[in-house]
């Protein structure tokens, strides 16, 4: 019988077994002992966010997460904000302490964060081909000032099709008021810090 050795292989702080590129393990213990409503001013200023940000990125009215939790914020609240917290300590490491690059990273769209699902929208032709009908008249002369103004409009209409099919990248900062696009968002500091371009 042959020896085996077996090794005991031991997550690194880095990493969670949830794929983060950042510790899990304290956020459920604290987010049960709720977080006091101080701690949103404290996260809000490590990414750079005003008060009205926060609050759309926790998913709360600004007048209700600023006036009325004077307290505690309840568990769910106080683990976005961990997460978020998570987030934005990982984002600082990735951009070196920098925090107005890191800040203007969060600002900036990014076609590693498109996907259908959040506004991505694939580019389609610009070319529509007119049907036959359109492209001339058997009833005689046309009128010109009217088949120019015609001409006008459908241009118009086809440029404005053009802008919209144009691909629209979300930023990071879009994506942070669910939990799924934090993740999104994590991944990508993962791949700077590989070394693949972002």
């Amino acid at each position: 019988m042959k020896n085996f050795r077996f090794f005991m292989v031991t997550p690194s702080v880095k990493s969670s077994g949830l794929g983060w590129g950042f510790s899990t393990v304290d956020i459920i213990v604290q987010a049960r002992q709720k977080l006091p409503r101080s701690r949103v001013d404290d996260v809000a200023v490590l990414g750079g966010l005003t008060k009205k940000q926060m609050a759309l990125v926790l998913g709360v009215t600004e007048r209700n997460l600023y006036n009325q939790h004077q307290g505690e914020l309840s568990v769910p609240l106080s683990e976005r904000l961990l997460l978020l917290e998570k987030l934005f300590q990982h984002g600082l490491e990735v951009f070196d302490g920098h925090r107005e690059g890191f800040y203007t990273w969060l600002r900036t769209p990014l076609a590693e964060l498109a996907t259908p699902e959040v506004g991505f929208a694939a580019p389609s032709s610009t070319y529509i081909p007119r049907p036959i009908a359109e492209m001339g008249t058997t009833q005689g002369p046309v009128d010109l000032a009217s088949a120019a103004q015609a001409r006008r409009v459908r241009l118009a209409n086809e440029n404005l099709s053009a802008l919209e099919s144009t691909p629209s990248y979300p930023t990071p900062l879009s994506l942070l008021d669910t939990i799924t696009g934090c993740k999104l968002v994590d991944n990508v500091f993962t791949r700077i810090e590989a070394g693949v371009f972002s």
